[in-house]
C-alpha cells in the first residue's frame, strides 16, 4: 500500500492557538452557512432536509456572514472553517467565499465533494481556500449508496480530487469510519495514497444531539469494542504495520494500561481541556454562537442580533464553567481516552457522569492493538508459509 500523508499541525499554528488559549481570543473560527445535504449519511450530526430547515428559520444572508467576518477579524480571528451540511449548495457561497477571502482570512472549507465539479473548480481557483477538506465515506460507488444514500459519490468524490489536484488547491480527506463503510478502509487508503492526499481517520462518531435531543449516548455506529478495534486498524493504516507492531512491543515492555477501574480515582473535576471557547468558536446556520459545533449548548441568543463581542463572552464563559467528571480526571487512561466536554455530554447527558461508551473504547483500546498485532503477524506467516511453496 502507497504510503499515506499524516496531518500535523504547523508550529506557528500550535503557538498562535496556546496564546490566544491564554488571552481568550478567539483566533479559529467556524461558519455553519448551512445544515442541508445533498447525502443523507446515517449517522450525521446535523443534516437537515431543505423542508426540514425552512420550517425552522431560514438561512442567514451572504452579507450576513460577510459582516459577521469582519466584526469577527476586528476582534482577533484569522483562522475561519466554512461548513454546512453542504457549502456548495448555496448559491452564494461563492459570494461568501470571495467576500471572506478578500479580508485575509486563512480560510478553509468542509465538503462532501460531490458537488465540485469543473465550474466550481474555476471560481475556487480565482479565491482558493488554504485547503478542501472533503470527507471520503467509501471507496466504491455502492458503499456511498449504502451509508449516504448516493449511489455515485465516489465516482463524484473522484473527479473533484482529481480536478481540485490539477487546480493546486491542497486537499485532505477526513474518512468517518462505520460498520456500513468499514470493509473499504484499506480501500480508503489505497485511494489516499495513490492520490498523494493527506488524511484523517476516525472510528468515534458522536451521538447526534444537535439533530435529535433524543440520542443521547446512541448513534447508528460500532459498538465500543469494535470501535476500538477499528481505531487501531487506522493507527496501522496511518503509520505502517511495522511501526505500529513496533509501538506495540514498546508497549509491553513498558505495561499496558490495567481495566480493573483501580485507576479511576474520585478527585477535583477538571476544566474543558480543548480550545473551545478559549480561542475557538462555531457559529450554527440559524445563529447561535457555541463554543463547540458538538455541544448542543449555550449560544441561545442569535449572534447576529447580540452582536459578536458580546456572543463570544457568553460562549467563553460557559465553556469556563464546564467540569468533566471527577472519575475522567483521576483515570490513567485519560491521554489516551481524551474524552472532550462533547463527548462527556452526548454520551452520557451530564458533564458530572462518564461518558461509558467512550470510557469501554479506551479500557479495550490495549486488547483491540494486541488482537490486531496478532492478526498482522498471522498474515505474515502465512504469507511466508505461501511464499515457501511456490
Amino acid at each position: 500500500m502507497a504510503m499515506v500523508n499524516i496531518p500535523v499541525e504547523a508550529p506557528m499554528t500550535e503557538y498562535l492557538h496556546a496564546k490566544a488559549s491564554r488571552l481568550n481570543i478567539p483566533l479559529s473560527g467556524t461558519f455553519e452557512l448551512t445544515p442541508v445535504c445533498n447525502m443523507a449519511c446515517r449517522m450525521c450530526y446535523v443534516r437537515m432536509t431543505k423542508a426540514q430547515q425552512e420550517a425552522l428559520h431560514p438561512l442567514r444572508t451572504a452579507e450576513e456572514w460577510l459582516e459577521l467576518g469582519k466584526t469577527a477579524k476586528d476582534r482577533g480571528m484569522l483562522y475561519l472553517l466554512l461548513t454546512g451540511g453542504e457549502p456548495f449548495l448555496r448559491p452564494d457561497f461563492r459570494e461568501i467565499l470571495s467576500g471572506l477571502h478578500r479580508m485575509g482570512l486563512i480560510i478553509t472549507i468542509n465538503s462532501n465533494g460531490t458537488m465540485i465539479d469543473e465550474k466550481a473548480v474555476e471560481w475556487l481557483k480565482e479565491t482558493p481556500p488554504t485547503r478542501i477538506s472533503i470527507t471520503l465515506y467509501g471507496a466504491s460507488d455502492e458503499t456511498y449508496g449504502r451509508l449516504c444514500g448516493n449511489p455515485r459519490g465516489f465516482t463524484q468524490v473522484t473527479k473533484a480530487v482529481r480536478l481540485l489536484k490539477e487546480a493546486g488547491i491542497t486537499i485532505k480527506i477526513n474518512c468517518s469510519l462505520t460498520p456500513y463503510n468499514a470493509a473499504d478502509l484499506e480501500g480508503i487508503f489505497e485511494f489516499c495514497g495513490k492520490e498523494e492526499l493527506i488524511i484523517q481517520a476516525t472510528s468515534y462518531m458522536f451521538p447526534p444531539l444537535r439533530r435529535d435531543a433524543s440520542k443521547i449516548g446512541q448513534n447508528d455506529r460500532f459498538t465500543p469494542e469494535e470501535a476500538a478495534y477499528y481505531a487501531a486498524k487506522i493507527e496501522s493504516l496511518m503509520n505502517g504495520e511495522e511501526a505500529f507492531l513496533e509501538r506495540m512491543e514498546q508497549k509491553k515492555l513498558e505495561g499496558l494500561p490495567s481495566d480493573t477501574g483501580d485507576d479511576c480515582l474520585e478527585t477535583e473535576r477538571e476544566g474543558i481541556r480543548c480550545r473551545a471557547g478559549k480561542c475557538s468558536f462555531w457559529v450554527t446556520w440559524d445563529g447561535k454562537l457555541l463554543p463547540c459545533g458538538m455541544l448542543p449548548i449555550g449560544g441561545t441568543e442569535d449572534v447576529f442580533e447580540i452582536g459578536f463581542a458580546e456572543a463570544w463572552r457568553r460562549a467563553s464563559e460557559t465553556a469556563a464553567a464546564i467540569r468533566l467528571p471527577a472519575r475522567c480526571t483521576g483515570c490513567g487512561l485519560k491521554d489516551q481516552c481524551r474524552a472532550c466536554a462533547a463527548m462527556v455530554l452526548t454520551e452520557s447527558g451530564d458533564y458530572s457522569k462518564v461518558p461509558e461508551y467512550r470510557c469501554r473504547m479506551a479500557h479495550e483500546y490495549p486488547q483491540a492493538c494486541q488482537r490486531l498485532a496478532d492478526e498482522i503477524r498471522d498474515g505474515a506467516c502465512r504469507q511466508n508459509r505461501g511464499g515457501n511453496h511456490s
